[in-house]
Formats: structure tokens, C-alpha cells, sequence
């Protein structure tokens, strides 16, 4: 693969040429050798025309709109493909969600004293708070409980029930618009019900009405998923702010002991950190022969981060996106691999003993082949879990 495709980065670079000679599998490699007739970005014409299906014991169907030619149940091919894309947000707002149930989670103990944060930003969450139709007369923890209390019942309202934080939060043409197309939604968990059970074979086979349906679940997980859970993470965590941060592999100094918290989820990271960040724990790696103990950002994790705090010698820095996760891996750097629900490949454990990493799952969600040891991430035991 020409070297532009596997990174602008020199630094990649350098590491990849590194993995090739250990005899690493790796996410290039692996890309070129899917691909057809020596192209590596060829591959079937039906898969990537989205018009091919697997779902029922009659496929694998191929489909051709030109021809008219259909799956075994009838599908067009629009129909499969919009299936196929109902299919992907379902996935994708199922695991975004879950980052929020868990933000929530992390809001409602920090309020009952019972993590290692704060609630940082406190006008954000009176303002938020107001906009939802919630009374802010009360204590910062107890507007904090009852945030939780209304996000969730939003949540859990069944589909044809309106939700209550589209309607505080979605501008007024756009709701408006919204009605009179059927896309207002409910509850994003009825919203993936109904998603889910439109997709079975022989329900809905229509590619329009599966779009709608579609954007209806992208309403309810824009709003009830993204927006609650940022403005939640920045009510704990503290506002985005722009500032410097050492960014690359350069980050990774072998004389220090390098902790990576990876995946979607900060909530460990910004404890590791705090931590870290104790005369104590330098003093753990310092009596092992390292100059220190580092927290170096990684992925999404690592953005959530580094959006909110700035670095300084403990935390230190930002490596990169998923892509060149192996590239991280193989600089041999790495002491701790934390991955939470998202982000991490199935590659990781082939890396962790190449590379002697330790590789901890963090999130239940989470788990690879031959590695038994795990974290599932508790609120109330963040600390003790980051330890």
C-alpha cells in the first residue's frame, strides 16, 4: 500500500514498517487483502451498492433495481439497502445511547457524593435544567437528581408517546414540520423497537417508509442521546474549551509508564488522571525504574478529554483515532490498554502479548478473545476502578 494511504503521518508510518517486520496482522494489510483484482478498494459490486441481504434462511439475495431483479421475499433492491442503513443506526444509536445511560449513571451518584467528581459546571446545569421545564430552586445536587429523574422517563416513553426533550429543546418550525411527517418522536427505546421489528423479513420492505423511520430514530437519539449527554459530561467534566495539546506517537515515551484509556466513554480516563496526578502513584512508577506515570488520551475517550482539560505532565497528551490503533499498540510504549464500550479491535489481544500490554476491558459491553481479565464500570467505584 502506497504510504500516503496508510498515514500522512511519518509517524505511523515508521511504526507500520515496524508491525510488517514483527510479522503483524494489521488494519492496511488487512484492507489491501480485501480487496479485488488488485485493487484494494474494490469489492463486491452488490455489497457496495448496498443491495444484497442475509437476513432470513432464504439469502444470501442479491438484488439489481435496473433489472427488477429481487430478493427471494420479494425486496427490491432500495429496499434492501434502506433496510441495511435502518439496520446501521439502530446499532449506532443503541451504542451511543448506551454512553448516555451511563453519563446519567455517573451525573446521579457524582450528585449523591458518591464518585470523584463534581458537578463542575453549575450554571450549565441550571440552564439546561430551566430548558427541560425542571425547577432549579433547589440544591445543585438535588436539580442534578432531578435532571436524571426526567431524562430517564423520557427515555423509556413508548414510541407514540411524545418525548418531552424534543419538545423542550427541537426549534419550533422544525417540530412543527416534524408532526405533519410522523417524525416526532417518542422514547428512543421505543424508537429502537419499532426500528428493529420494521427490519424482520416480510415487515416492512418499503424503502421510503424505512427511511422515515430512519430519521424519526436520528431525532430521538440527536436530542434524547448526543445533546443530553454532552451537556451532561460538561456539567461533570467542565465546558470544551480550545487550547494547546501535544498531539502523534511522540506522546509515548518509553521511560514512562503510559496508561491509555480508549474507546467512547471519559469516565475512567478523567479518573486515572486524577489520580495520576498524586505524589503516590509517581512514586509507584518511579519505584519501578520509570521517570513517571502518564494518562495519554486515545480515540474518542481520548477527545472527550481533551476537549474539556488541558495537559500538563501527567496528562499528557493525545495519540489518535482508531485507525491507527495498532500503530499505538506497536510502539511498544503502552503499559495499560483501558478499553470502554467502543473503539477497541479485536485485533487488540495479538498486540497486548506481542507488545506486553495490559489489556482490561472497562465496560461490560466489551470483551476479545483470550483475555479474561475485566473492569465493568461502576459510578461509585470509579476510583477504586481506575486504580
Amino acid at each position: 500500500m502506497e504510504k500516503d494511504r496508510i498515514s500522512y503521518h511519518e509517524s505511523v508510518r515508521r511504526v507500520y514498517d515496524r508491525i510488517k517486520k514483527d510479522g503483524m496482522n494489521n488494519i492496511w494489510d488487512r484492507y489491501e487483502a480485501q480487496g479485488m483484482g488488485g485493487n484494494p478498494d474494490q469489492r463486491c459490486t452488490f455489497c457496495m451498492g448496498g443491495v444484497r441481504c442475509d437476513l432470513c434462511s432464504n439469502g444470501p439475495c442479491r438484488a439489481d433495481v435496473a433489472k427488477d431483479k429481487r430478493g427471494v421475499c420479494g425486496i427490491t433492491g432500495d429496499g434492501m439497502a434502506m433496510r441495511m442503513m435502518l439496520l446501521r443506526n439502530v446499532m449506532g444509536a443503541s451504542t451511543y445511547h448506551y454512553h448516555t445511560e451511563q453519563t446519567i449513571k455517573t451525573l446521579r451518584a457524582t450528585a449523591r457524593g458518591k464518585t470523584p467528581f463534581n458537578i463542575i459546571e453549575r450554571d450549565k446545569l441550571n440552564v439546561f435544567a430551566g430548558r427541560l421545564g425542571i425547577a432549579t430552586s433547589g440544591t445543585v445536587e438535588e436539580t442534578a437528581l432531578a435532571l436524571c429523574d426526567f431524562v430517564e422517563a423520557d427515555f423509556n416513553r413508548k414510541a407514540d408517546e411524545p418525548s418531552q426533550i424534543v419538545e423542550a429543546l427541537a426549534p419550533d418550525e422544525r417540530k412543527k414540520t416534524w408532526k405533519n411527517l410522523d417524525l416526532f418522536p417518542g422514547g428512543i427505546y421505543g424508537e429502537m423497537l419499532n426500528a428493529t421489528s420494521s427490519c424482520l423479513t416480510n415487515v416492512d420492505g418499503y424503502y421510503v417508509s424505512l427511511a422515515l423511520k430512519a430519521m424519526r430514530l436520528s431525532i430521538a437519539m440527536a436530542y434524547q442521546s448526543q445533546i443530553v449527554n454532552e451537556y451532561c459530561q460538561d456539567i461533570i467534566f467542565g465546558l470544551p474549551r480550545p487550547h494547546k495539546m501535544r498531539v502523534d506517537l511522540g506522546v509515548l515515551d518509553p521511560d514512562y509508564v503510559n496508561a491509555l484509556p480508549n474507546g467512547h466513554e471519559p469516565f475512567l480516563g478523567f479518573a486515572m488522571v486524577q489520580l495520576a496526578r498524586k505524589p503516590e502513584w509517581q512514586n509507584k512508577a518511579r519505584a519501578v525504574g520509570a521517570k513517571g506515570l502518564r494518562v495519554i488520551a486515545n480515540i474518542e475517550t481520548g477527545q472527550e478529554m481533551v476537549q474539556r482539560w488541558e495537559m500538563d505532565d501527567v496528562f499528557y497528551g493525545f495519540t489518535g483515532n482508531w485507525i491507527m490503533q495498532e500503530a499505538v499498540l506497536g510502539t511498544g510504549c503502552v503499559d495499560l490498554f483501558a478499553c470502554d464500550m467502543n473503539c477497541s479491535m479485536p485485533v487488540d489481544p495479538a498486540y497486548a502479548r506481542k507488545y506486553k500490554i495490559r489489556l482490561v476491558p472497562v465496560s461490560d459491553l466489551v470483551a476479545f478473545e483470550g483475555v479474561a481479565e475485566r473492569i465493568n464500570y461502576e459510578p461509585e467505584k470509579a476510583e477504586e476502578q481506575a486504580a
